[in-house]
């Protein structure tokens, strides 16, 4: 999912930005509670801050910490930061907070201000209604570029869907025509066997006579 926040920023559907204190709170988290290599994480994040040519960096904003009492105590900075973002460098314009740990940041904290915080997920489906050419594109180019394993639409399907963009998931599963999950009681996801074979047919349809052209995007 990282791979296509930094896909949608490189199209410049949207401008991203974080903090250095982001970084240390993010690298500790996968390293301690993923087993994940600091070198490798290391490498990641040097990666994303090459990629947005130095513009990455939010300072300054401790002074609004103070503002944020809503907000658990632990999050404060990351609150701050979007107030920062949102007074300093893009006055009048909205400011979105995307986090995974919504729970920590109510809304209500960021009433009188021109932040909004949202989940990935929903954050993904507001640009998708915004920009429904743009965000596909987006996806297909993150698809195309996974290797070792590579992905189907199908797959790639799942993996939006595992990663709690249903909606997102459907969106792209009715533009490539492949079936889309959904989510059993035990957390694995199943497929309907009636809608697969529709979209098997669907695709022997589409591909199946000598000289037809398929345009996709």
């Amino acid at each position: 999912m990282r791979d296509l926040v930094m896909q949608l920023r490189e199209l410049e559907v949207i401008r991203i930005h974080w903090t250095k204190a982001i970084e240390v709170e993010w690298t500790r988290n996968v390293i301690e509670k993923q087993a994940a290599d600091p070198k490798s994480i290391e490498a990641c994040l040097v990666g994303m801050r090459e990629a947005t040519d130095g513009d990455w960096e939010v300072a300054g904003y401790d002074k609004y910490e103070k503002d944020f009492d809503a907000v658990d105590r632990k999050d404060r900075h990351v609150a701050a930061a979007a107030y920062k973002l949102s007074l300093d460098d893009w006055p009048g314009q909205q400011v979105a907070l995307v986090t995974r740990n919504i729970k920590d940041f109510p809304q209500k904290a960021f009433n009188a201000t021109e932040v909004t915080r949202y989940s990935l997920a929903l954050y993904l489906e507001r640009l998708c209604a915004e920009e429904p050419d743009l965000v596909p594109a987006a996806i297909e180019l993150c698809r195309k570029k996974l290797r070792k394993p590579s992905y189907s639409k199908a797959d790639y399907v799942a993996m939006l869907f595992k990663n709690g963009c249903q909606s997102l998931a459907e969106t792209m599963a009715a533009l490539w025509n492949v079936a889309c999950p959904s989510l059993a009681e035990d957390g694995s996801l199943t497929y309907d066997a009636n809608e697969m074979a529709k979209k098997k047919a669907a695709a022997k349809v589409g591909t199946g006579k000598k000289g037809s052209r398929a345009l996709t995007r």
